[in-house]
């Protein structure tokens, strides 16, 4: 599929046409934050599966919480077969232990995602990063630090982090979100007896975009974004 050289798709249905150019612009970082479960992990798995099933473009998920293991199961139940796409040299997983002080991007992340032809990370998720860092100031450089690296190697970044108050009336935003291109948002609202996943854009530099909280499904082969009911 031929896609344009400045834009990044990430392949999930209903997301992209959110975008006034119809996907993310390339070279732009992405944080994508929300309650548990509201599928922040499963959309920065497709970002990386789509990206090389869809488009041919290498990418490197890195998973701060997962094993590698895990994270190929957990694809595999959701329709993504990450496995095929590593033999082929498409799709990397990483696993980046956690400790108090630890990189954000140690030496075994810099070197996989620096490698020829790399054009999309997904980080799932930064909030260990955050919970046990000694210096809330030095994680933030951290974290600046990540951004300006990637842009130098025009690469594409999605990020999830944990949202402590999901209440989209009354969203509290934190230092980090201001320093991403992009902020999406993604929770639950009540609908009478029962919950709905929603996902609000909520800004997304380089690009127009919906405004509006649009319903997400998880299914057995993924989650797309759907649309909204009249």
């Amino acid at each position: 599929m031929v896609v344009d050289s400045k834009i990044i798709k990430t392949g999930t249905p209903g997301l992209d046409e959110l975008f006034a150019i119809n996907g993310f612009k390339k070279n732009s970082s992405i944080l994508v934050s929300g309650e548990p479960g509201a599928g922040k992990s499963i959309l920065a798995m497709q970002f990386i599966y789509n990206g090389a099933k869809l488009y041919g473009e290498p990418g490197v998920f890195i998973t701060s919480e997962q094993s590698v293991e895990k994270v190929r199961s957990l694809a595999k139940d959701l329709g993504m077969d990450f496995e095929r796409y590593e033999e082929s040299g498409l799709i990397t997983i990483i696993k980046v232990p956690i400790a108090r002080s630890s990189e954000i991007a140690p030496d075994k992340m810099r070197a996989a995602i620096k490698k020829a032809g790399v054009s999309r990370v997904a980080l799932d998720s930064i909030t260990p990063f955050e919970i046990l860092a000694t210096d809330i100031k030095d994680f933030r450089l951290k974290v600046m630090s990540l951004l300006e690296m990637l842009v130098r190697d025009n690469i594409t970044l999605l990020v999830t982090a944990e949202k402590r108050k999901t209440d989209f009336e009354s969203i509290e935003f934190s230092p980090e979100d201001f320093i991403f291109d992009g902020l999406i948002f993604m929770g639950r609202l009540r609908r009478a007896i029962s919950f709905e996943r929603v996902l609000s854009i909520i800004k997304m530099r380089g690009t127009d975009h919906s405004i509006k909280l649009h319903p997400v499904e998880i299914s057995s082969t993924g989650l797309v974004v759907k649309p909204i009911e009249d």
